[in-house]
């Protein structure tokens, strides 16, 4: 089995509960810091959606010593990247910085877990912009609306059943006091994990930590969501019109067990089969012989909890959907049926291979892995054994895990239409 060098890093903890994940690697002169929250929209409760979503806005409004909008000059001056991002299980905040100015992001990420401005003018201005962002996102987009029923349609458990931009009447009825409780609970150093990977000096960068995170006062109370789902006991199948949608679409998707588990690495092995690379399964069936589709993404959408396995695909205008339908349900069951051929399961373990090396040359992948790790397994070592996980896969694994999965029951399944 192929080995690579470990990525080695310190952990610690500061008195306050933040976790603090140190990685040096001096090969170019940059920093990569990222704050990660466990927060995201599947912590949000019924009728106050979008908070999370809300917030990755919210923390750029100002704080003490930052004024409004200011955080990402201060990066873009440095000569460096940042940005923030909120998913359904986290949300994280970053910049990478030449290492010359470590210490201007460690003051502005500390300055606003210190003392974000949470005003009713931002509040207002901020949730505005969510709104009418999700009017340029889903409402005004094609496929936008089936984006978000897909996963409504999916799942029973709420806490993944809605969407992370949240709904409109939600943001419109919420007030700044359901705002800033949502933030006292969640974003604070006891609910978070700071990263540093680069070129951090020497070893007085903890002390750097410490002085700009030590004296945060940690008030949060972070309640972790209930991620269990049902199992699915029958199909659940719609047809919708889009009228901004210039070819049919299809989503399907298969329950499937969460992150981490053997089925997790088996079904990610298989969707690079199915579907990556001109000669996998799907692309030689529906693109390279047959011109069916003009489009096609396959695999588990990387949820925290019970996950999906994920089938979506744009068939071409003169093509019967139908008929696309019954390739891609014929090749399912040939997968349910007969084991993978080792040479194809070889080929996926050579890209994913691929993949992992190439994050290991951006010191910026190594610090989003190392959170991603902590946050998700609670454990950042799984970045130096993740990749024998995959490497480990066999074809009785994937035939299992097809078996268990792959079954009509188990299908959420929307058509999109072009059209009103």
């Amino acid at each position: 089995m192929l080995k690579i060098p470990p990525i080695e890093f310190e952990e610690h903890k500061l008195e306050n509960g933040l976790q603090v994940l140190l990685h040096r690697d001096t090969r170019v002169p940059l920093v990569h810091l990222s704050i990660h929250y466990r927060v995201g929209s599947s912590y949000e409760k019924p009728g106050l959606s979008g908070f999370a979503h809300l917030f990755e806005h919210m923390m750029f409004q100002g704080s003490e010593n930052v004024a409004k909008n200011e955080h990402g000059n201060y990066i873009d001056n440095a000569g460096g990247r940042w940005n923030a991002t909120t998913s359904k299980d986290r949300t994280n905040y970053y910049e990478t910085v030449p290492s010359q100015y470590l210490e201007l992001a460690l003051w502005l990420e500390s300055d606003r877990m210190r003392s974000l401005n949470v005003t009713q003018e931002s509040f207002e201005n901020q949730r505005q912009t969510v709104i009418e962002e999700k009017k340029q996102s889903y409402d005004n987009r094609p496929y936008g609306l089936a984006n978000l029923r897909f996963e409504e349609l999916a799942y029973q458990n709420w806490a993944y059943a809605h969407p992370i931009i949240g709904a409109v009447e939600d943001l419109k009825n919420s007030t700044l006091e359901d705002a800033t409780r949502f933030h006292q609970t969640y974003y604070g150093p006891g609910n978070a994990t700071l990263v540093l990977s680069g070129d951090t000096g020497d070893g007085a960068v903890l002390k750097k930590v410490q002085q700009y995170f030590g004296a945060i006062c940690d008030r949060t109370h972070p309640q972790v969501p209930d991620l269990e789902e049902p199992e699915q006991t029958t199909e659940k199948v719609e047809s919708m019109k889009d009228p901004l949608a210039v070819l049919p679409a299809v989503y399907a998707g298969y329950h499937m067990p969460a992150l981490g588990s053997p089925e997790f690495y088996a079904l990610s092995v298989l969707g690079l089969v199915l579907s990556h690379g001109e000669s996998s399964r799907l692309y030689r069936k529906l693109i390279y012989h047959n011109n069916w589709v003009s489009g096609l993404s396959v695999g588990p959408n990387q949820y925290k909890g019970p996950q999906l396995f994920f089938i979506w695909f744009q068939v071409q205008s003169s093509v019967n959907v139908d008929q696309v339908l019954q390739a891609v349900d014929q090749e399912l069951e040939r997968v349910r049926e007969e084991k993978i051929p080792v040479k194809e399961i070889e080929k996926a373990k050579t890209q994913i291979t691929f993949s992992f090396v190439a994050q290991m040359a951006k010191v910026a992948r190594i610090g989003e892995l190392l959170a991603h790790y902590a946050l998700f397994f609670g454990d950042p070592k799984r970045i130096n054994q993740e990749l024998d996980r995959y490497l480990s896969i066999t074809p009785d694994d994937i035939l299992q895990a097809a078996q268990q999965v792959f079954h009509p029951l188990n299908r959420t399944l929307i058509l999109v239409e072009p059209g009103t």
